[in-house]
């Protein structure tokens, strides 16, 4: 096999960054390894220009190490070089939702054999204002709190120093209130919200099923939206771990539904988050690009 591993150094707790080594060992022992090449980013983009510059053929894979941002950098690349190189990634970020959600191993020996395996499953990509997401886009409560947290402190408590610091600004988050227009392909409306999330999968910020239709296979993006609610209504939302049994979706401050392209607007100009990065304009125009890259994965069941 012909590999390029393309690896943030930075992302995380750089723990699984330092087992690379066993990763291309093991690789190199059950696939057979006939070239490999480590890229380490060092800037923001490096990712996505090194994966933008590949060649149909170049690599038989390309391995993205890092978190939800670096391989969405990846992907982005991949799409604009048409090079339709298959991706694997090894999460090795603070939170590592997309990986979560598709169940990767983390293990050396684990990964190597499922890329042994072969089961290549076409995934599907959102497209927002002509930037790539994988995972999420968040608006309003708690959405910014990424953008607040340091590295030393994603190095030092991992997704810890995501909770510690919505903790902190609890009070003010709790009043935050969005007026969004949402336009589909099915329908228009609007609603006064404190979130929303516009998913690919259904795991985020390191909870399992908050968008819990949602599958990376059926051309479709998932929108939740917590209208404008009181703390009480809040509260009643989380309580009993209902996120984890999808009794959320029938409570009356949520709103979900599925689409292949949105349309969101704002009154308010608020930052939201793109897979760990800023995003700052609206409208929102987002489309879902069906089975747009391929990607090894471990389970053969529907993703």
């Amino acid at each position: 096999m012909k590999v390029l591993f393309i690896v943030n150094p930075v992302s995380g707790t750089k723990s699984l960054q330092k087992s690379i080594p066993s990763f291309i060992r093991e690789l190199d022992s059950i696939c057979g390894l006939q070239e490999l090449v480590l890229y380490k980013t060092r800037h923001n983009n490096d990712a996505k220009e090194k994966a933008a510059s590949l060649k149909k053929n170049q690599f038989d894979l390309v391995v993205a190490v890092g978190g939800d941002g670096t391989v969405n950098e990846v992907v982005s690349g991949l799409l604009e070089s048409q090079s339709d190189i298959p991706l694997a990634i090894i999460p090795a970020g603070t939170v590592n939702d997309f990986g979560k959600y598709l169940k990767l191993p983390t293990q050396p020996r684990e990964f190597a054999q499922m890329i042994a395996d072969k089961q290549i499953e076409p995934v599907d990509i959102g497209v927002i204002n002509n930037r790539t997401f994988i995972n999420v886009i968040s608006g309003g409560m708690f959405s910014d709190i990424g953008f607040q947290v340091s590295k030393e402190e994603k190095n030092t408590l991992g997704p810890l120093a995501y909770y510690l610091n919505g903790l902190k600004s609890l009070n003010e988050e709790i009043n935050t209130q969005i007026h969004l227009k949402v336009t589909t392909e099915n329908e228009s409306f609007e609603e006064d919200a404190c979130l929303f999330l516009l998913t690919n999968s259904s795991f985020v910020g390191g909870f399992q099923d908050i968008t819990p239709l949602a599958s990376v296979q059926d051309g479709l993006l998932d929108l939740m939206i917590i209208k404008k609610t009181d703390i009480l209504d809040l509260i009643s939302i989380f309580k009993d771990y209902s996120l984890f049994f999808h009794n959320h979706l029938d409570h009356p401050s949520i709103r979900y539904i599925q689409a292949k392209q949105f349309l969101i607007e704002s009154d308010n100009d608020i930052i939201y988050d793109i897979d760990g990065e800023k995003g700052t304009s609206f409208p929102i125009n987002v489309v879902c690009k069906k089975h747009a890259i391929r990607m090894y994965v471990k389970r053969k069941e529907e993703l």
